[in-house]
């Protein structure tokens, strides 16, 4: 086992962190997701979250789950990665799908435009693997990802590019099968006025809704006033991390009561001082490699 380099916080995270993961075996599927909107609206705990981007799909012809896939939400679940995210583009005829290209000449078997065509076209086509091959799945809606997760998968929804002006049909979808509980929606700080606008319209909100993506105190402070979001993530420098410039802007938003995620850049030791300074969730390209480190955390005797 590797030597504890770690500080007295992250030493506390790791002891807190034994006894929730012993706990984790012992949950219900139907308690997962209001066990982790728990821990998004306790800014003070210490559980650290994945967030498998696009559902992971480091293995996704084995599990036969390719990514943004009905299939890998089961799959996302069972290698306990606590919120899926995924990525919603519009249609040519208003349906919410998902998929994380505008274009769907990588995730398909057809070529062109997601907003060119209809939910009928892309319905025709089969997904493929990350190696290019084509599976038996097909392109799912939004509205299908809420009813297969009902219950026990937290959603975290990247909003892509002219997706953001129809949030309002968007949140009517999600309240229509009672899932305002089960879907944070990561959206760009430049457009905090469109979803301030949305908010103050009395329309189906919760605390974790949103989750800004932003870069300065500036920032945070301006969504905690205009907000109050439970969420909030702060972006980092792929060639250095956890530089003390970052780690500060971390402990600003810690200290503004944020639940605070960041890719998971770098090495373990990387992630440790992440944490130390404040980060709850991490948004993981390799999730498993993530789940591992937390998994083995080393703990002082």
């Amino acid at each position: 086992m590797r030597q504890n380099k770690y500080t007295l916080p992250g030493l506390l995270f790791c002891l807190a962190l034994t006894g929730v993961l012993r706990s984790e075996s012992e949950t219900s599927k139907t308690d997962q997701t209001p066990r982790i909107l728990r821990d998004l609206r306790d800014s003070s705990s210490l559980k650290v979250l994945i967030a498998a981007h696009r559902g992971g799909y480091e293995s996704d012809k084995v599990d036969e789950a390719p990514e943004n896939s009905l299939a890998n939400i089961q799959n996302s679940e069972r290698k306990r990665y606590e919120l899926y995210e995924t990525d919603i583009q519009r249609t040519r005829d208003g349906h919410f799908v998902i998929m994380h290209d505008p274009t769907i000449d990588r995730e398909t078997s057809g070529v062109g435009k997601v907003s060119e065509m209809t939910l009928d076209e892309l319905r025709g086509l089969g997904k493929r693997y990350r190696d290019g091959t084509l599976s038996q799945k097909r392109v799912a809606t939004l509205e299908e990802f809420l009813i297969h997760g009902k219950g026990h998968t937290l959603f975290k929804a990247d909003m892509k590019p002219g997706v953001s002006k129809y949030f309002g049909e968007i949140m009517e979808l999600v309240a229509k099968h009672d899932a305002i509980s089960e879907i944070i929606f990561r959206v760009p700080y430049r457009e905090a006025d469109l979803f301030e606008q949305y908010r103050t319209s009395g329309g189906p909100f919760a605390k974790h809704t949103l989750m800004f993506m932003v870069t300065s105190q500036k920032q945070i402070a301006d969504i905690r006033d205009r907000f109050d979001s439970a969420t909030i993530e702060i972006k980092l420098d792929k060639s250095d991390p956890a530089n003390e410039k970052k780690l500060e802007l971390i402990r600003y938003a810690h200290n503004k009561r944020f639940i605070v995620e960041t890719h998971a850049e770098g090495s373990d030791d990387d992630w440790a001082k992440l944490i130390d300074a404040g980060v709850r969730i991490f948004h993981a390209r390799a999730p498993s490699k993530v789940r591992k480190f937390l998994d083995t955390l080393p703990v002082s005797e």
